[in-house]
């Protein structure tokens, strides 16, 4: 192939290699595989063209160059797609009813009634999101002091829920607590 067109075939890749690590930067690997693919079929047209070593060289030192891209390329990961939930696919919040609390494993109930203690006339309000499982909680004693626990461990959080909030049932009392566990 005469030198001056080879030359510029040779650099116009070069440019497309460029622009491709620029895209691979970008994380787009949509765009990032189409430029490959052209500079793939620009490389193949360019190859059997090339004569003498000098091109020759030139060829394989490009398609290095594109075995480079490749494993750039693989490394990149799709964009996630944004999911929009309609109205139906929100998560409704958890009612608990008496009924509901029945549900709950003996075992979950008897550490709730354990972080109660001995204090009657505490009231326990439990988390409206999650499943439903293993709900977190938040104890007002009968001293007006109140404490939020972690349904997974048990454990005292940091902060506790204001009654008037949505993530947060309505109270229950002490006897309902020990009704339900007592009556399994």
């Amino acid at each position: 192939m005469e030198p001056d067109k080879f030359r510029e075939s040779r650099q116009a890749i070069n440019r497309l290699c460029k622009g491709i690590e620029v895209l691979i930067d970008q994380k787009d690997l949509e765009a990032s595989n189409e430029g490959f693919v052209e500079v793939k079929s620009k490389l193949d047209i360019l190859t059997p063209l090339a004569e003498g070593e000098i091109q020759e060289r030139s060829v394989r030192n490009l398609s290095i160059k594109l075995k480079g891209l490749t494993i750039l390329i693989a490394k990149l990961k799709p964009k996630k797609k944004k999911i929009r939930k309609t109205n139906q696919e929100k998560k409704i919040a958890i009612v608990w009813d008496k009924e509901r609390l029945g549900q709950l494993s003996p075992v979950f109930l008897e550490k709730v009634f354990k972080n109660i203690g001995d204090d009657k006339d505490a009231m326990v309000s439990f988390g409206t999101t999650g499943k439903g499982i293993r709900p977190s909680y938040q104890i007002e004693y009968g001293n007006q002091e109140t404490k939020a626990f972690t349904g997974s461990g048990h454990k005292p959080q940091a902060k506790s829920l204001s009654p008037g909030s949505k993530n947060i049932s309505q109270p229950f009392p002490h006897e309902v607590i020990d009704s339900i566990l007592h009556g399994k």
